[in-house]
């Protein structure tokens, strides 16, 4: 192309400047802005694009090189950098209130997962309150039993009958409780003193029968329905009083079955017909508690009272120096147990002392909670547990006045913890009972019932709402095939919105009532 002269660059740059300032008019004139005004904003050394203002760069002119601008292409790409910065300012997101990014409300938090703007974990954190509020809380005994003479020493939820609960004792009697039919209880009796049943669990590929470790130095498989051949299966047995078996492990994705006795051995079998594959001795003292990991078989975790706790890969067991973590603690261990989703791993001492480790690490501990749970002989050793849906640890409480946390008049509660930050969020009490020591609590499978082992009686625990609201559908049933008019009875459960209603209207009409006296005072004080 030819050259211009100086003359006609001039013009072509003042009808270039004429088109930006139409342009502009025209989207002052869009968002509202009044084109007469003078609008400063602040100088940025960026792009066009990055700081949404129409700027164009005029390199300067000289005779010797003049420059050749296209005024419509120059128009066009103004006209597009406005569409752009237009469609990201509608685009910008609706403002959060503060006060809905800090509520527990199941709705705020679903709808800041939905904008990306919360964790997981806080949702998780709501759902546990929302059911420790409504549900938990109104905990109370449904039913007891005491068909031992000694002491309950381990207990286990039956694995398709959800309303059934094996019982074991001091003697060595095994109890087989079905709560909702108070007066069936099938009773083994065990052999009385020097039986007494250290640990207990069902069969999972079997349900009418458990295995069990006893101080009388077996370990076997008892049936607990009717008369069936083979009704006692001993694996092991040691023959004397001096050595015993204490726990008792089961992998079924591996048929293994794990015994641990009181001086530390551990013996893996086969889960059909028991053939001992070895015996080790992995603890230095008492192996107190064993447990396969459910969702990674080959993941073992054993407690002693040794003070330590280590976990294992059952296919590459040795010696003590095999294992795979060793978690010291500062006394003897009374259990070390994996979450049901098998995440984490809860540790009880004898003492005064929880521990939440969390894995794949499983030497990373994230919660050490003070808890006063102190071990004596003439007590079953208190146990925690968790809960089978939500990240909850359950455990009795043991006041200890020694203990710097001691409040004068502490009762001997449940106390339910937080798994996530530790805190006591709840406490089971129940005032028609008299409290004790309660040294065992398990949840049933679906975590709607609680049982608790306290010296010689077995508590069922459940919803009262929930339970009352039951106890009158059947009444009313009952009435109705009597022929009698149900609709009489009255509703024992009241309706919550109704007297959440009424008591944000009387909290109102306290407000009133103070917000006009300070008025009158005021008055008063003016005048």
């Amino acid at each position: 192309m030819g050259t211009r002269s100086p003359g006609t660059t001039v013009f072509f740059r003042l009808l270039l400047s004429t088109q930006v300032k139409v342009i502009m008019k025209d989207h002052n004139e869009a968002n509202g802005v009044d084109s007469g005004k003078r609008v400063l904003r602040p100088r940025k050394v960026a792009s066009a694009v990055e700081s949404h203002t129409p700027t164009e760069t005029i390199k300067e002119v000289t005779v010797n090189q003049p420059t050749v601008i296209s005024c419509n292409s120059s128009a066009d790409e103004n006209a597009n950098i406005w569409k752009k910065t237009l469609a990201q300012n509608a685009l910008k997101p609706i403002a959060t209130n503060p006060i809905g990014l800090n509520s527990n409300s199941m709705l705020h938090r679903l709808y800041h997962r939905s904008c990306r703007s919360s964790h997981i974990n806080k949702l998780k954190q709501a759902v546990v309150q929302l059911y420790v509020g409504q549900t938990l809380k109104n905990f109370r005994i449904q039913s007891t039993a005491s068909p031992f003479d000694r002491r309950v020493t381990a207990m286990d939820w039956h694995p398709t009958l959800p309303k059934t609960l094996a019982i074991a004792s001091k003697s060595g009697d095994i109890a087989l409780w079905s709560y909702e039919k108070t007066a069936q209880v099938h009773l083994i009796k065990g052999m009385g003193k020097g039986g007494s049943v250290t640990s207990m669990t069902f069969d999972l590929d079997d349900p009418s029968g458990v295995y069990t470790a006893s101080i009388d130095g077996t370990f076997c498989r008892q049936c607990l329905e009717g008369n069936r051949q083979n009704s006692h299966q001993v694996f092991l047995s040691t023959g004397n009083y001096s050595r015993w078996y204490c726990c008792t492990g089961v992998s079924y994705a591996r048929k293994l079955l794990l015994a641990g006795d009181n001086v530390g051995n551990m013996t893996m079998m086969e889960k059909e017909g028991g053939k001992a594959l070895w015996t080790k001795r992995l603890h230095k003292s008492k192996a107190n508690h064993c447990e396969f990991n459910k969702q990674c078989d080959w993941l073992m975790v054993s407690a002693s009272g040794d003070k330590t706790v280590r976990i294992w890969d059952v296919r590459m067991i040795s010696d003590r120096k095999s294992a795979l973590y060793e978690l010291p603690h500062k006394k003897p261990i009374n259990s070390a147990c994996f979450s049901p989703d098998g995440t984490k791993l809860l540790t009880t001492d004898q003492h005064s002392e929880l521990r939440i480790y969390a894995g794949p690490l499983w030497d990373r501990m994230e919660q050490s909670i003070a808890h006063p749970h102190r071990f004596f002989q003439h007590l079953t050793p208190i146990k925690g547990s968790w809960h089978p849906i939500h990240n909850l640890v359950i455990v009795g409480r043991y006041p200890d006045k020694k203990s710097p946390s001691y409040q004068e008049g502490e009762n001997r509660t449940i106390d339910v913890i937080d798994g996530s930050s530790g805190e006591i969020v709840c406490q089971l009490l129940d005032p028609n009972v008299q409290p004790g020591i309660v040294s065992l609590n398990q949840f049933s499978p679906f975590g709607d019932s609680l049982a608790s082992g306290m010296g010689g009686s077995v508590l069922i625990w459940t919803d009262a709402v929930k339970l009352e609201q039951i106890r009158h559908d059947k009444l009313k049933k009952t009435l109705s095939e009597n022929g009698q008019d149900p609709g009489k009875i009255a509703n024992p459960i009241p309706d919550l919105a109704l007297q959440r209603r009424r008591r944000r209207r009387r909290q109102d009409d306290d407000d009133d009532i103070v917000a006009m006296k300070q008025r009158l005072k005021g008055k008063l004080a003016r005048k």
